[in-house]
């Protein structure tokens, strides 16, 4: 402490006297101890203190009645503190510092000086005391090395370019009337100190008068930072211009030119300080001066040019080089230097490897390292995706994992794995833009478990309802369709994904409609047989389907063949004839004879049941039937291109024993002028359908307009049939306006899974 509060005053000798008599206790407090009957012992034990405590700090050592010096050391932020003296005896007294403080209570606040401040307690009991002390260290506070300016004005014209702390050097340009400037520098830290041209300043104060000399003037402000160590300098260029009337001391530029880059700002001729950026691939640059003077002389960087042509070549450094235009005036008296700091980027990276690279999941073998392209990684059937973790060698390489751009050190996004194997790519670009390096990363993902699961998890009809509602569980189901249903198809999903399904035997894919599974009148049986992903559990779901028996038919109307039947008979002026052609016996119509290529369209599975009127309406077996229609864009084969041998959506089949015919084509378009509908031509057998001349009846089928208008409206391809559908109807159709239940199909499906449709047709025969 600076200072301790005042004590009482006391005769010298009475002093002395009684700093014997303490200097006695104490040494009988220490040296005796107590517990004796001695009652000037007993008293002089009781003359001390049982419990030291401070408002902030630790006492070092720990507090003991008979140790009687302490230490502790506090932060320079605290300012003041208190100490809490308790007595062993409660009939003795303490004072801190010669002030009376009660036992356990908190002594006043004691300001703190920094550096050692020394407090003394007394203990008083009976005329023995004991004196305990305590330094209290307060450390200094952190000394700044700061040596900014947060501010520099000058009184007369304006900094180039505008101040910033980390710019050390400008230049200003006055009047040749203007002899002397003032500079006002403002430090950044409080403690530190500034000297303008070596004369101190104080922060925020203008310096003295600065005289100036026509030219060039280096003014230097140093700043010294309050650690007295840290210093910084800045300089400002002040250049003073010469009297116009005096030409011969014209030491200005009229021109700088730099062959690369740009000089900024631009130049003007009382403006000296410049800089300019340059790629890495610039390894030198020309100055080109011009001087105002003719008479005036130009070094660049020492070296005499001549004024208007270029200097020699000036190497550049990567980084900031500084180079000097002098000019001497005539008189060779007036100097201005004139200074371009050039920047010289530094060399794109050609760096395009990895320092790391890590996986969510698996571990990579080998251990990854830059060199190594190539990695392989395991993980169970649970991994279903994982991230990788790539880090670029260099900052400035950009980053591809599996074609998505993923930042250095960042996870990608999640990548899916299917069972086995899966390649991931890292590919690194380095930033030159070409340099490139692809590591991939080979993840095994290990199969699940083979499952036993032969169940289906549903199970749906085309037509009629299976009774019971299905369950997993139920293996036998019934169902009633109408006699006019001559086929149906199942959709069988199974539960666990391993299971593989056939439908009376014929493989279906889980979730799938059959293959159009033809009924008998009466009972019919279908058998779903389920195999589980073991190859060996099996489970068979029955459905018993009753068509019911025909009440009664009518003769299908007979219509035209139209204008493009290509059966041999004489149509639009043609004599065309498939009917002929190896291979028009064919129960898939999509595409020509031959040919793979297959017309586009909502695919459509077309069921034909062919009668007898003359027979109780029994099925009529081995006839053959002829159809024919128009593709989605309402064109017709053969007659569209001219050709016979162009004959898509066109075909012959013969009936069996149930009567029933089944083609795959896809669902007709609409033309202008009709209802959209598919040709229809029977033949007594096979051998008599090659040409028109044996054929016993021709009628055309009819299709619901709800279905049309769906799959126009929402089906890829058919925008002009749904033009064309909405100008008809069936009563402006110059066929079916006399009537078309006879020929109307019954249908079932959607756009997205394709149709069934379903229709019986009665001849008499």
């Amino acid at each position: 402490m600076s200072s301790k509060p005042a004590s009482p005053i006391i005769p010298s000798r009475r002093r002395a006297a009684l700093g014997a008599l303490s200097a006695v206790s104490a040494f009988s407090l220490v040296g005796c101890g107590g517990g004796g009957s001695d009652s000037s012992t007993s008293s002089s034990t009781s003359a001390v203190l049982s419990g030291l405590s401070l408002s902030v700090g630790t006492l070092s050592p720990a507090f003991a009645s008979a140790t009687t010096s302490y230490t502790t050391t506090v932060a320079y932020a605290t300012t003041s503190i208190t100490l809490t003296p308790t007595l062993a005896d409660s009939s003795a007294t303490v004072t801190v510092n010669g002030t009376t403080v009660s036992s356990g209570a908190t002594s006043s606040s004691y300001a703190l000086s920094v550096g050692d401040n020394t407090f003394t307690i007394v203990t008083t009991k009976s005329g023995s005391s004991t004196s305990y002390t305590l330094t209290v260290k307060r450390v200094a506070a952190t000394v700044s090395a700061d040596a900014s300016l947060s501010a520099l004005s000058i009184s007369t014209g304006s900094l180039a370019p505008a101040f910033a702390a980390a710019t050390t050097s400008y230049a200003v340009t006055v009047a040749n009337s203007i002899s002397s400037v003032t500079l006002t520098p403002t430090a950044t830290n409080s403690g530190a100190t500034i000297s303008v041209n070596s004369t101190a300043v104080t922060s925020g104060v203008a310096s003295g008068a600065q005289a100036l000399n026509v030219g060039n003037n280096t003014l230097t402000v140093t700043v010294v930072a309050a650690d007295t160590v840290t210093s910084r300098s800045y300089t400002v260029t002040v250049v003073r211009s010469v009297a116009s009337a005096t030409v011969s001391g014209d030491a200005t530029l009229s021109a700088l030119a730099i062959s690369s880059g740009s000089l900024s700002p631009a130049f003007a001729s009382g403006t000296v300080a410049y800089t300019a950026t340059v790629a890495n691939s610039v390894s030198s640059v020309t100055l080109t001066p011009t001087a105002t003077d003719s008479g005036a002389t130009i070094t660049v960087n020492s070296s005499t040019v001549a004024s208007g042509s270029a200097s020699g070549a000036l190497s550049l450094s990567v980084g900031s080089n500084t180079l000097s235009v002098v000019v001497s005036a005539q008189d060779g008296t007036h100097i201005i230097t004139y200074t371009v700091a050039v920047t010289r980027a530094a060399a794109v990276s050609t760096d395009a490897s990895l320092s790391a690279l890590a996986l969510s999941a698996g571990t990579l073998s080998p251990v990854f390292a830059a060199a190594t392209l190539s990695y392989t990684a395991s993980v169970a059937n649970s991994v279903s995706s994982l991230t990788l973790t790539p880090s670029a060698s260099a900052s400035s390489a950009t980053i591809k994992v599996n074609g998505s751009s993923t930042s250095s050190g960042a996870a990608s996004s999640a990548l899916s794995l299917a069972v086995g194997s899966n390649t991931l790519s890292v590919v690194v670009t380095a930033q030159d833009g070409s340099t490139t390096r692809t590591y991939t990363v080979i993840v095994t993902r290990a199969a699940a478990s083979v499952s036993s699961d032969a169940t289906l998890s549903a199970l749906t009809i085309s037509s009629g309802t299976l009774s019971p509602t299905f369950a997993s569980a139920t293996t036998s189901y019934t169902v009633s369709v109408a006699n006019s249903v001559a086929s149906v198809t199942l959709t069988p999903t199974i539960t666990s994904s391993g299971a593989t399904i056939k439908v009376n035997s014929a493989t279906v894919s889980s979730g799938s409609a059959s293959a159009s599974l033809a009924l008998n009148v009466g009972s019919n049986t279908l058998s779903v047989v389920v195999t589980a992903a073991d190859g060996a559990t099996t489970k068979t779901y029955t459905v018993t389907a009753t068509r019911a028996a025909a009440s009664s038919c009518s003769v299908v109307p007979e219509e035209t063949a139209g204008p493009y039947p290509a059966d041999g008979s004489t149509a639009s002026n043609h004599t065309y004839n498939v009917l002929a052609l190896s291979g028009i016996v064919r129960a898939d119509i999509r595409s020509t004879i031959g040919s793979s290529t297959q017309v586009g369209g909502v695919p459509m599975t077309l069921n034909i049941t062919l009668q007898n009127v003359n027979n109780s309406c029994a099925p009529l077996t081995d006839y053959a039937i002829y159809i024919w229609h128009c593709t989605r864009d309402g064109l017709y084969s053969v007659y569209n291109e001219n050709s016979v041998s162009t004959n898509y959506l066109r075909g012959v089949q013969a009936t069996d024993s149930n009567g029933v015919v089944s083609f795959t084509t896809i669902f007709p378009g609409c033309y202008l002028g009709r209802m959209p509908h598919i040709h229809i031509e029977v033949y007594p057998s096979l051998a008599k359908a090659t040409t028109a001349a044996n054929k016993v009846k021709t009628t055309q089928l009819a299709f619901p307009t709800d279905i049309c208008t769906t799959v126009y409206s929402t089906a890829s391809g058919y925008t002009s049939s749904l033009s064309n559908f909405n100008s008809i109807t069936f009563a402006t159709d110059n066929v079916f306006s006399d009537g078309y239940s006879l020929e109307m199909t019954s249908l079932s499906g959607s756009v997205a899974n394709g149709y069934v449709a379903n229709v019986t047709i009665s001849i008499a025969v």
